[in-house]
């Protein structure tokens, strides 16, 4: 396994443009995170050309009572192999139910905090048989063409380079290689809990394997294949027709061409959702679009229904001449966020912030953000859309206006940070 993964990853190195490869690792002391970490440091040790720095990071997620003991134990074994390691935690009060979707996002966003900060790629242990519980999980809740693409192995995710180089390799291969290798790992009692989605999917599969589909994690990883190559050709002709009849704006703000669209829609209802659900998940921050049948009443409303403007996703949808205007709401907006000079943050699920100075957001009270000129399409909302984006209020008092900028969001944010003292990226997650 040492040989396929030094090359798989060899690969994945040489496509990065930097010459140093920084990564940081989301290190959970489970069996597939550990062999991932030793991998890496075999990699590391016999590809010095290749300039690698690791960083282990471990979220202690402060759900078991042995979570902290389990987190510095594993941090010892990170250290004593040569890498620079560190225990983030989770804080703050616990929901009483989806507690395993609160961690995961809670986990997620300290990765990436961490990520920005080193100005790095982020490494996770997802591997094959994982792919294959969330392609299963995604057809149960009839998830659209590009959540059936399943994880990748390398995306952009919020500016930040996610990289998953065990997904072509299956639990038992891992098991094998840490059991060889006398890899110590932790296993995580909830994962024996059926009441949580992944832990019942993963039973659900290996029952259906044993019973009557022998090769259904193989399947469904072909399937995966199959659709993310099918996407990405519908991507080609649909990029065209967004770049003509979608207008996204620095602000947050979105133009739709309403005749073209129903022109798409006669063709696609699917298709239609699909855009529609992408343009409020970016102006509304959302981290989903909206459910595919909310989105199909809110486009059948439109088209066909006199009934004024409408809500979804946080997203005020306004109809004016041939055009469907989507504004972020004036609700559900944390302003109160401290900065500290040299990390990237989230704002709102729609900006990435970058800031040379440290201070905290504040609301803009409605002084202008963005100028409008008189022919601006967003001229009649300008006071909604100013309302909604953060100024910065430095140690030193003095209040800062954002430099706007769009970014796609399976683009890297360090490529196209410039050298404003505070900027916001918004993550454009049309058609992505």
């Amino acid at each position: 396994m040492i040989g396929a993964f030094n090359n798989h990853f060899k690969q994945i190195c040489t496509s990065l443009n930097p010459i140093k490869k920084v990564f940081v690792l989301g290190l959970s002391g489970g069996m597939d995170s550990m062999a991932l970490l030793y991998l890496l440091k075999n990699f590391s040790d016999n590809n010095k050309s290749f300039d690698t720095e690791i960083y282990p990071v471990i979220i202690d997620h402060n759900l078991r009572q042995e979570s902290s003991k389990e987190a510095h134990e594993v941090e010892n074994l990170a250290k004593k192999l040569g890498f620079k390691t560190s225990i983030k935690k989770i804080c703050g009060k616990k929901p009483t139910g989806n507690i395993q979707n609160w961690a995961r996002k809670k986990r997620r966003d300290l990765l990436c905090e961490a990520t920005y900060r080193l100005s790095a790629n982020l490494l996770l242990a997802h591997h094959f048989d994982d792919q294959a519980e969330t392609l299963f999980m995604r057809f149960t809740k009839n998830s659209g063409l590009d959540g059936l693409q399943g994880m990748q192995s390398v995306k952009f995710w919020k500016g930040i380079l996610i990289i998953r180089p065990l997904l072509i390799f299956k639990k038992k291969q891992l098991r094998t290689f840490v059991d060889q290798n006398n890899i110590n790992f932790f296993e995580d009692s909830s994962n024996l809990t059926l009441k949580f989605q992944r832990v019942k999917t993963r039973y659900l599969l290996d029952k259906i394997s044993e019973k009557k589909w022998p090769n259904i994690s193989q399947e469904l990883n072909k399937f995966s294949n199959t659709n993310t190559m099918l996407f990405n050709k519908i991507k080609v002709p649909l990029a065209d027709w967004a770049s003509e009849n979608i207008l996204i704006d620095e602000t947050g703000a979105a133009r739709v061409d309403l005749g073209n669209l129903k022109t798409i829609f006669e063709k696609s209802s699917l298709l239609t959702v699909n855009i529609i659900g992408k343009i409020i998940q970016t102006v509304g921050g959302k981290e989903f679009p909206p459910k595919r049948k909310k989105t199909l009443n809110l486009i059948r409303t439109l088209f066909y229904s006199n009934t004024g403007n409408k809500t979804l996703g946080n997203v005020k949808i306004f109809q004016k001449n041939n055009y469907l205007f989507f504004v972020r709401e004036l609700r559900n907006l944390n302003f109160n966020m401290e900065i500290r000079k040299d990390k990237n943050y989230i704002f709102d699920g729609r900006f990435i912030i970058v800031s040379s100075k440290s201070g905290n957001l504040i609301s803009s009270n409605g002084n202008d953000i963005s100028k409008f000129s008189n022919k601006d399409p967003f001229l009649e909302y300008r006071d909604i859309i100013n309302n909604t984006i953060p100024c910065l209020r430095t140690l030193e008092g003095s209040c800062i206006k954002p430099h706007l900028n769009i970014i796609e969001v399976n683009a890297n944010i360090h490529e196209k940070s410039n050298q404003k003292s505070f900027s916001l990226y918004l993550m454009n997650k049309v058609l992505v």
